[in-house]
C-alpha cells in the first residue's frame, strides 16, 4: 500500500484498510488495572489494539499476547510510540493514529517521520475523516481531535471494523491508577485526567456507543463502579 494511501492525504475508508472485515473476534488493550483480567481470556481473540505508550505493560502481559496479530492505536504525539524493540520482538506493523490528516499539521508530521525512522516496516495510518462525526458530542475545541485515544479506539473498532465479538480490557475511565505505575505520568495528572473525563461525561459516551451497535457482542473489563446495563454488553472479572 503506498504511503500516499496510508497517510499523506486524507483519509476517505468506510472500513479498516488492514483488518478482515468478517472479523470475529478484536480485542482492544487499555491501560487501566482492569487489564490485569487479560490472563484468563488471552485465547478469546488473535487480533489486538493496544493504545498508546504500552511498554511497561507489555512487560507483564506481553506473554499472554504470543502469537497475535497486534496493531498500536496511538495519539499524534511521537512520546506514545513503542520502543523500537517491542514493534520488532511482536511483530508490529500497523500504526492508527487518532488523528485525522492535515497538511499544516507539524506535530502529525512529526510523529509519522519518527516512525518511518525507526524501521521502513511499520505503516502508519491517518484517522478516517468519517470518524469525526463523534466529535460532534463535545464543543468546538474538539472539531478536529477526540479528547481521549483509548476511547477513540473503541469507536474506531466498532465503527471501522464492526467485529462480532469486542474484548475490552482496563476500562476503568481512570477510576484507579493504572496497571503499571507510568514513569512520565503522576498521580495528579491521573486525577486531572479523571476530572476531564467527568467534564466531558466520557463515561455515558461510551454506554451509548456500546448502545449504538447491538450487532456487536462487547465484553468488558472495568474497576469503574457506576455501569449501567447495556443489553450487548457483559462485565468480566
Amino acid at each position: 500500500m503506498s504511503l500516499s494511501k496510508t497517510f499523506f492525504s486524507k483519509n476517505n475508508s468506510l472500513k479498516c484498510d488492514y483488518v478482515d472485515s468478517n472479523i470475529e473476534n478484536f480485542g482492544v488493550l487499555l491501560k487501566g488495572k482492569s487489564l490485569e483480567v487479560i490472563k484468563s481470556y488471552n485465547e478469546e481473540f488473535d487480533s489486538c489494539f493496544i493504545v498508546s505508550d504500552f511498554d511497561d505493560e507489555l512487560s507483564v502481559i506481553g506473554d499472554f499476547l504470543t502469537n497475535k496479530t497486534i496493531m498500536h492505536f496511538t495519539n499524534r504525539s511521537k512520546q506514545s510510540s513503542l520502543s523500537k524493540s517491542n514493534y520488532k520482538k511482536f511483530k508490529i506493523n500497523k500504526i492508527q493514529t487518532g488523528q485525522v490528516f492535515r497538511w499544516k499539521h507539524f506535530r502529525l508530521m512529526e510523529t509519522f517521520f519518527h516512525y518511518k525512522k525507526m524501521f521502513t516496516g511499520l505503516e502508519v495510518y491517518s484517522l478516517p475523516e468519517k470518524m469525526l462525526k463523534f466529535n460532534r458530542e463535545f464543543s468546538t475545541e474538539y472539531l478536529l481531535k477526540f479528547p481521549n485515544t483509548g476511547i477513540l479506539s473503541l469507536a474506531y473498532t466498532l465503527e471501522m471494523i464492526k467485529p462480532k465479538r469486542l474484548w475490552v480490557f482496563g476500562l476503568d475511565f481512570y477510576s484507579v491508577p493504572y496497571m503499571q505505575k507510568q514513569s512520565q505520568i503522576t498521580n495528579l495528572r491521573i486525577d486531572q485526567q479523571a476530572l476531564k473525563l467527568e467534564k466531558l461525561n466520557i463515561p455515558n459516551f461510551v454506554f451509548n456507543l456500546f448502545q449504538s451497535y447491538p450487532n456487536t457482542k462487547i465484553f468488558v473489563s472495568s474497576a469503574y463502579p457506576k455501569w449501567p446495563k447495556i443489553n450487548n454488553v457483559q462485565m468480566i472479572n
